[in-house]
């Protein structure tokens, strides 16, 4: 890990006292020292974070200058394949050697997990470039001839023409997705490198363009044999944990006691390499995980640290949080993450998650969308005249439309993709200015997300949640908490061995019915067979909201007081004083979200206070 920012200006040589500012900006990402480059119109600038001898994390040579955010997986396997033969100390010199040989195409040669930046000194190009997943974040802005790039959207905010005015075009997006999705931000000059994109920067103009595409399997594809897949997969995650084991770091795993996360430490067990598992408990938790977690990790014989947070933890965590995460996720798990990433730095260099197990196999998030999905395939299965009156006697209400939309773009057309907070109806109540609640917001960001998606609709709806839920929220959280607590996360289920596998079964190998019950994941729960209790492996997981909604109405009381304030204030001018009241009103009411509603305000409101 690590970052880095630059300065690009085709008018004058770059301010050095302004790249030094944004420097800064970074420094907790990288805390082992800074290298500078700067020549004619470019000034670039890479913090450290191993301390490593061999870690260069910028390369500078005749021909080209290069900055990496990340790592590269068997670099020095890259290297001899892009023809050098000089034994290469760093994942950058193996980067730099792959630009040589395969320019543009160097992105399907090498696999890691990264955001780069390279110069080229003699045409004067900057390319910058974002991984598959972006799990690496790369933030830009550009007026006239002059061009900045970064890490992280704090250091932009270092450099005196990239103004801080809130994009409230994108408010909506916010509010109903808990995410702003690049190439956008709540920021409206700055913006984001999309994941799996390249963008190039000449004197005589800005051209972007997406060197990856997820291959699904086709529509209609028959069943794979679960004899077939699920050796395949458990070869893939153990490669998957065993490159990511490499560089001497100790490695440590997030244990949530749920699939992704019990697969990880079976393969790694399987590689006799044990891993020291953290699970995080939530003070006075009437329904806790880590019990959970502490029994899988005593079944594979693993050493287990619970971290307990408090509720004095998380008001004096608040502020902090939301300042690491630098643009808002209006996500609580972040300050739980947090501190358990603070717990787990004290042991291990590096973290193993399981994050992507949902996306990529059919989470819980699926459960109700699968039944609903069977009534719809039906319904299309009737003769032409029965289908359109049924569809048309069900479309006058939500659950109707939901039963009966097409197969062949439900997920689109029921909007389904991310986290859905916020309806049109409750935006309205909540937003003064009318204009910005963008009733069709949902539609206009997850269509570019189904666009040219030859696979079911199963597939589709989690290849909606991946781009959403997992690219903008659970991995730019993952980076960040990592980045502030100075513990790498890393991410095996997102190996791109192990991603081509998953995305090549079809959602009917994903989603089983076993006795009456639907049952999503299903490759990870075959994989855990006679490895984990079948109560382990079939019970339902929860996820982490659901104690930070009931501490906002317990022990969190003067907290949850304080911040619906602050939105009643509102020193720029957004809400309706009515309709915030409407969603403190709420709190405790099933159904609602009225928690998880309330803590995306909370965290939007706090990170406006920290614009200034």
């Amino acid at each position: 890990m690590g970052g880095f920012v630059g300065l690009v200006d085709f008018t004058e040589a770059p301010d050095r006292d302004v790249l030094e500012a944004m420097s800064r900006a970074i420094e907790h990402r990288g805390l082992f020292g800074e290298q500078q480059f700067a020549d004619g119109p470019v000034a670039i600038a890479h913090r450290r974070r191993s301390n490593q001898a061999a870690a260069m994390p910028m390369v500078v040579a005749d021909d080209v200058v290069v900055a990496l955010n990340g790592w590269i997986y068997d670099h020095t396997e890259v290297a001899r394949r892009a023809g050098t033969g000089r034994m290469m100390k760093s994942d950058t010199d193996a980067f730099l050697e792959a630009w040589r040989r395969w320019g543009f195409d160097l992105t399907q040669h090498v696999d890691g997990v990264y955001s780069a930046a390279i110069w080229r000194r003699d045409t004067h190009e900057l390319h910058l470039l974002r991984g598959r997943m972006g799990a690496k974040p790369l933030y830009w802005s550009r007026s006239g001839g002059r061009f900045a790039f970064a890490s992280t959207l704090s250091a932009l905010r270092r450099v005196p023409w990239v103004s801080s005015e809130i994009g409230r075009e994108q408010l909506a997006e916010y509010l109903s997705f808990r995410v702003v999705h690049s190439p956008r931000t709540l920021i409206r000059d700055i913006h984001q490198v999309e994941p799996a994109h390249w963008l190039r920067l000449r004197k005589d103009g800005l051209a972007t363009r997406r060197y990856w595409r997820p291959h699904y399997s086709p529509a209609n594809a028959p069943k794979p044999r679960e004899s077939d897949v699920v050796p395949a997969l458990q070869e893939a995650v153990e490669h998957a944990v065993k490159r990511r084991m490499s560089g001497g770091l100790s490695t440590g795993l997030f244990l949530s006691g749920g699939l992704g996360s019990t697969a990880i430490a079976a393969a790694a067990r399987s590689l006799h390499k044990e891993l020291p598992t953290f699970t995080l408990s939530f003070a006075d938790d009437p329904h806790p995980e880590s019990p959970f977690a502490g029994r899988v990790a005593r079944l594979l014989g693993l050493e287990h640290h619970d971290v307990v947070i408090g509720t004095g933890d998380i008001a004096r965590g608040f502020g902090r949080g939301v300042a690491a995460m630098g643009h808002p996720i209006g996500h609580p798990a972040l300050f739980l993450q947090m501190a358990l990433a603070e717990a787990a730095s004290e042991r291990v260099d590096a973290i193993f998650t399981g994050d992507g197990s949902d996306e990529l196999f059919g989470g819980r998030m699926l459960d109700p969308i699968i039944r609903r999905l069977r009534m719809a395939q039906r319904i299309a299965k009737l003769p032409p005249p029965v289908r359109f009156g049924l569809r048309l006697a069900l479309s006058r209400s939500t659950r109707g439309r939901q039963m009966s939309a097409p197969t062949e773009s439900y997920g689109l057309e029921l909007g389904i993709g991310g986290s859905n907070l916020f309806s049109t109806e409750e935006r309205a109540r909540l937003l003064k200015d009318p204009r910005l609640v963008r009733p069709t917001v949902r539609y206009d960001v997850l269509a570019p997300f189904y666009s040219d998606l030859d696979t079911d609709p199963v597939n589709q709806v989690l290849h909606a949640y991946m781009r959403s839920w997992l690219v903008e929220e659970s991995l730019a959280r993952a980076d960040r908490v990592g980045a502030a607590a100075g513990v790498d996360l890393r991410f095996p289920l997102l190996d791109r061995e192990v991603l081509t596998l998953a995305l090549a079964l079809p959602g009917s190998f994903k989603v089983r019915r076993r006795g009456g019950s639907m049952h999503s994941r299903w490759p990870l729960r075959a994989m855990l067979k006679g490895i984990i209790p079948p109560p382990l492996v079939n019970r339902p997981k929860r996820g982490m909201p659901a104690p930070m909604d009931r501490w906002l109405e317990h022990q969190g009381r003067v907290f949850l007081e304080q911040q619906v304030e602050r939105l009643l204030d509102d020193p720029n001018g957004l809400w309706h004083p009515d309709g915030v009241r409407a969603v403190r009103a709420q709190l405790g009411q099933p159904g609602t979200q009225a928690g998880t509603k309330l803590w995306a305000l909370f965290i939007l409101e706090e990170w406006l206070s920290q614009l200034g």
